[in-house]
């Protein structure tokens, strides 16, 4: 008799492989919701990110009077060219000058977007160091619109795209949401922008061209009418 009881009191091997596929189940679904929950979490961030650099451009312009310089905006160089934070020499231009003028951003990782995979706009990589290095190039996560360069509020449009995720490559779009952009407005206010068209099917190669400142100013343009 107890021997019988001993035997209904334990688990078969049918009854321990059902439990187990059962745990095996609810850890895979509880490994989904968090890497779900994560990506959402790093899109909310990066939103957050961009929000800041628009104001922090603001405040600068409130500050100087005047936006930064874009880099090589004067020559009227490769609109493409807009994600600097250090060129080698100084912090003048770009982004540059939100960090270094000790008044306007205070945070440098607030200059990348955290879901972005691409080496070279990813915060202290080898590709990308910081603290920086002479010589060396430091890149931003995001960039900022061509012609912006010095001029006070009153001669920019009205509520105009001003900073974005980085996407002057689609290869770099795809690298980081894939799908779209986060971008900053003029009036302080940024939100998600699904791929208008242009982000992923463009012809904008590396090295940089003039010839190519006609797309980059239709994607900017894009963005514009995307504002709510």
């Amino acid at each position: 008799m107890s021997r019988s009881r001993s035997r209904r009191g334990g688990f078969t091997l049918l009854e321990l492989l059902v439990v187990i596929a059962i745990i095996s189940m609810l850890i895979s679904l509880t490994v989904n919701s968090l890497s779900k929950a994560r990506a959402s979490a790093r899109k909310t961030q990066c939103l957050t990110n961009v929000r800041s650099i628009a104001m922090a451009n603001l405040l600068y312009l409130e500050n100087h009077g005047r936006l930064p310089e874009l880099n090589n905006e004067p020559d009227e160089g490769a609109w493409q060219y807009n994600y600097i934070i250090f060129d080698g020499r100084d912090f003048e231009e770009n982004f540059g000058p939100l960090i270094y003028d000790g008044k306007s951003m205070d945070k440098v990782d607030e200059l990348f977007c955290p879901v972005q995979e691409d080496p070279y706009h990813s915060f202290a990589t080898p590709e990308n160091p910081w603290p920086v290095i002479p010589l060396l190039d430091t890149r931003a996560g995001y960039g900022r619109r061509h012609h912006l360069s010095g001029k006070a509020l009153t001669r920019l449009k009205n509520n105009a795209a001003i900073v974005a995720d980085i996407l002057h490559l689609p290869s770099v779009v795809r690298s980081g949401h894939r799908t779209g952009v986060n971008v900053g407005y003029l009036d302080g206010h940024a939100q998600w922008v699904p791929d208008p068209g242009l982000l992923t099917d463009n012809e904008l190669v590396h090295p940089f061209e003039r010839a190519d400142n006609d797309t980059v100013r239709d994607i900017w343009q894009a963005l514009d009418r995307a504002t709510r």
